[in-house]
């Protein structure tokens, strides 16, 4: 694997759901760990079976729509620790010890979590502990310690099941001699790809091969389920689909085929918000107080501005995971969602941190709305897809029924190392009635490509406003205004992620700005897999001239 692999495995998820939060971040901005939470009044167990015994506690996992390592506050930077011998011992002794407890009984899994179980306040109970070793054991059939290291704080544990599937088991220890354990994160880890990437300039041949090669690989080990569409401008370099639209039916993926598109859809409002400021019906610094006087939070509305939504930095809280909140009520227009979260307090004071944000974008939806007079779903069409020659791209509500719609496929919630069979995503909490313009839509590989390719061409927005939208800008690490911003080389690469782990819905979108060169992979499974398999193909394609 490339040295990009490495750095990726200290990386997150953008998520739809917000119940888990980030916990600690790399120096660099990537994610290394989510907070479960204790189960609150806005915390909804969809599956009470699984959770027996547990009604106190949440323990599910559920990531959703996605950034791998990209999206990331640079606010604070997380201070090197020296680990000295016998703190290496202490953690390979935890691991050992997890491992051996994993393959006993419920007996010795007690016992580890025991002994493990950290005293610091808001811990981990031993139940949870426990819970967790028993979820591992159920699903694993046994397992073998490859690997593990310390990362940030974190004590990454590699975990390799008895069927050969692989995962990565996060620790956050307390510090203390006996290393207690005050909380986990865990995602299934995809097999190490064995060849060497191409790092060079090479003929068309040969880079097709190279992509086709990777993709059957992580095919073949059903580690990727989806399209790929590889282009220069025009030309067409590689396009190939892996894996079943629905199992149920054995109906396979093709390039036809409409995937959940995650947050990739924020890429649509950062441009209909670039076309208002490009028309002076906004700037950056434009408050919500000025379009939406009315808005629940009259001092939110006051203090938040346009780039504090466009870069994660407005504060807005979640309404993800409330349970009183009916997901699938029908709506025809975003701003019916505002009630959800706009009379919340903030979560912190605009402008001062940076937290990803579903909401902020929704808030830019509502803002779309009232400038346009249209509703969002008439605006994008229009603006950004009638324009892009975006044909195939659809807010499907929820039950409207198309053969060319993929369901997706998520590992259930107990199996967060990824040992066992995924499940339909039916239940998954980040969907709902239909999308909107945090994301949702349905689109192909062919349309994401129309879409890069008429931003880069300037059929949506002038060079300087897509260069501004799409630019390094203050707040999340490695991020614009709605847009994803990479530096590979001497190039730069844009464009978004969507969905996550447990979430049955993972797609990228991306555009080497110098080159023409884009790379679209849309998948029906969790992430972080196709991050992986898409991320080594944007670094071959980022190699060529």
């Amino acid at each position: 694997m490339g040295q990009h692999h490495a750095a990726r495995e200290g990386g997150g998820v953008l998520r739809l759901d917000d119940r888990l939060r980030p916990v600690r971040r790399s120096r660099s901005g990537g994610i290394v760990g989510f907070r479960r939470i204790a189960l609150s009044p806005r915390i909804q167990i969809s599956n009470p079976s699984e959770m027996a015994g547990m009604e106190n506690k949440m323990r599910q996992i559920h990531f959703v729509l996605l950034l791998a390592s990209a999206l990331t506050p640079p606010l604070a930077a997380v201070a090197q620790t020296t680990i000295d011998p016998a703190a290496i011992e202490r953690d390979k002794l935890l691991a050992r010890d997890l491992a051996a407890a994993v393959n006993a009984d419920a007996r010795a899994r007690a016992e580890w979590a025991a002994k493990y179980h950290s005293q610091r306040e808001g811990a981990y109970s031993q139940s949870d502990l426990a819970k967790m070793l028993e979820d591992i054991a159920r699903v694993s059939r046994g397992v073998t310690v490859t690997g593990n290291d310390r990362k940030n704080g974190w004590l990454r544990i590699d975990l390799r099941a008895a069927n050969g599937k692989s995962g990565k088991l996060l620790l956050d220890t307390d510090g203390s001699p006996s290393n207690g354990v005050t909380r986990f994160n865990a995602y299934a880890r995809p097999s190490a790809y064995p060849t060497q990437l191409i790092a060079q300039p090479v003929s068309r041949a040969a880079l097709r091969k190279a992509i086709d090669d990777r993709l059957r690989f992580a095919a073949a080990r059903d580690e990727f389920s989806g399209s790929v569409l590889v282009m220069k401008n025009g030309e067409l370099i590689y396009s190939g689909a892996f894996g079943q639209s629905n199992k149920n039916f054995n109906v396979p993926n093709t390039m036809d085929t409409r995937f959940h598109t995650g947050s990739m859809d924020k890429m649509f409002t950062a441009v209909l918000i670039g076309q208002l400021i490009e028309q002076g019906r906004l700037t950056l610094d434009t408050r919500v107080v000025d379009v939406l006087p009315d808005y629940p939070n009259a001092d939110a509305a006051k203090a938040i501005t346009i780039r504090h939504l466009l870069s994660h930095q407005s504060g807005v809280a979640s309404s993800f995971g409330d349970p009183e909140i009916d997901r699938f009520r029908p709506f025809e227009r975003v701003s019916e969602l505002l009630p959800r979260f706009a009379a919340k307090p903030l979560d912190f004071t605009p402008g001062t941190q940076a937290g990803y944000s579903n909401e902020g974008f929704i808030l830019l939806g509502a803002i779309v709305e009232k400038l346009t007079g249209q509703s969002y779903y008439d605006a994008v069409q229009s603006r950004v897809f009638d324009r892009a020659g975006m044909k195939n791209t659809i807010y499907y509500r929820v039950d409207e029924i198309s053969p060319l719609r993929a369901e997706g496929y998520r590992f259930p919630d107990s199996d967060f190392l990824g040992f066992g069979t995924r499940i339909g995503n039916s239940t998954f909490q980040g969907r709902g009635y239909r999308g909107n313009s945090c994301g949702g839509a349905y689109s192909t590989a062919g349309d994401m490509t129309r879409f890069l390719q008429a931003l880069r061409a300037g059929k949506l927005l002038s060079p300087a406003m897509a260069e501004e939208m799409t630019g390094l800008q203050k707040g999340y690490n490695q991020y614009g205004y709605g847009f994803l911003h990479r530096k590979i080389g001497d190039k730069t690469v844009r464009g978004h992620n969507g969905g996550g782990a447990f979430s049955g819905i993972n797609s990228m979108s991306r555009i080497v700005w110098e080159t023409g060169y884009t790379v679209v992979a849309m998948g029906n499974y969790d992430a972080p897999l196709i991050e992986w398999v898409g991320d080594d193909i944007v670094h071959m394609v980022a190699a060529q001239s």
